[in-house]
């Protein structure tokens, strides 16, 4: 493991201990479900997220998944309910393992995306969502998620700017994206006989409407915007619920078709054609993923 692995190593590992002065374990997705709290920001970004992959799943016939990369394993444990699959788990961090056999009773390896302890084709579908623009080396990790996928790789990553990405290294800033992507970027993987197709997500048109439907108080903010949309929050959960939270994920699909400005981009890597269906074998709803919830998590100080 080279160094900026090992550094990245020891942030997530604290990061996944995080808890609040209740023993609330703080997680990375809203597993606790919508607008509940305990869980890091950007909500409808992450349920998009989310609910392209399930999409994309929809799309394949498959029987096993490992999400690498796969943090307390919310988006494991939302594919085996919806899909019936064997899943299992992979995550730098130890404590995030943990988290994942803890909260959603899946087996979970630590281990690194450069190096995964699993056989060829040892999983029909292998997902890593949000973890490539954080690795050391892209290409070799690639690599790996192909080798241990039989039939088909799901990967989304942000969309952002070389700019952006230059100055986090320049910075140095821990777990920080280090990598930028955009539609194109794993297109060489065409040349080696795989099939690649690319989607927009995450519509930047969006942003301010996402923000009013998170509903989210911001903290240790003094600007005239920030006070005034903490006052209007209380209003705002009145009037904007779970049914406009549908439609906006439902809309980002829609704009991201047709707008260019974007922030997030799934990619989906077939070993062979046959494994996608062009017609979905199952329809997702958005609500099966804003409905999803579990009890909160508790951690004690030692663990």
């Amino acid at each position: 493991m080279d160094e900026y692995t090992e550094k990245t190593k020891i942030w997530l590992d604290n990061r996944f201990k995080n808890r609040d002065e209740q023993g609330i374990y703080y997680a990375h997705q809203p597993i606790y479900g919508f607008r509940k709290g305990h869980s890091e920001p950007w909500l409808i970004n992450r349920y998009i997220n989310t609910y392209q992959i399930m999409r994309a799943f929809s799309h394949l016939k498959f029987h096993s998944l490992v999400d690498v990369g796969g943090a307390e394993g919310y988006k494991a444990y939302l594919a085996k309910q919806l899909f019936g699959v064997k899943v299992k788990t992979s995550d730098l961090s130890e404590e995030a393992c943990k988290r994942a056999e803890e909260i959603f009773n899946i087996e979970s390896t630590p281990a690194d995306i450069h190096d995964l302890p699993f056989k060829n084709n040892e999983f029909d579908v292998v997902l890593c969502s949000e973890t490539l623009e954080h690795v050391a080396d892209v290409h070799k990790s690639i690599a790996e998620l192909l080798r241990v996928a039989g039939k088909a790789v799901v990967i989304t990553v942000p969309h952002q700017s070389k700019e952006v990405i230059d100055e986090n290294i320049r910075k140095e800033i821990p777990h920080a994206h280090i990598h930028s992507f955009d539609l194109e970027s794993l297109n060489f993987l065409k040349s080696a006989g795989y099939h690649v197709l690319s989607r927009r997500m995450r519509s930047s048109l969006l942003r301010i409407p996402k923000v009013l439907i998170e509903a989210t108080p911001i903290e240790d903010c003094e600007r005239t915007r920030c006070r005034i949309y903490n006052a209007a929050v209380p209003i705002l959960r009145k009037i904007l619920g779970k049914r406009a939270a549908a439609f906006l994920i439902r809309l980002d699909g829609f704009v991201c078709k047709f707008a260019s400005p974007y922030d997030g981009i799934l990619f989906i890597i077939l070993k062979d054609n046959r494994y996608w269906t062009k017609g979905k074998k199952q329809n997702i709803s958005v609500y099966s993923i804003l409905n999803f919830a579990v009890p909160y998590h508790y951690l004690s100080k030692n663990d």
